[in-house]
């Protein structure tokens, strides 16, 4: 009786076990996944900064009034 109480036993931490291994990796894989997600952001706030830079230059260099005016429906 009790090498079947054991058994049972060891056989609950091997599906424990088991269900563990399968958590860790599924949370693996969704950290990998945002991981990537935040690399392209990145990326995307990098270009999007270099593309605000180039055009705060090029309207400063073509009249640099046009930042101080106001829209037409103000």
């Amino acid at each position: 009786m009790n090498d079947d109480r054991t058994s049972a036993e060891i056989a609950t931490l091997q599906a424990e076990i088991a269900f563990q291994g399968d958590s860790v990796q599924r949370l693996n894989d969704a950290l990998a996944s945002q991981q990537q997600d935040i690399l392209m952001l990145q990326r995307q706030v990098a270009l999007l900064g270099e593309q605000l830079r180039a055009l705060r230059e090029n309207g400063s260099h073509r009249d640099g009034a046009a930042e101080v005016e106001k829209p037409p429906h103000y």
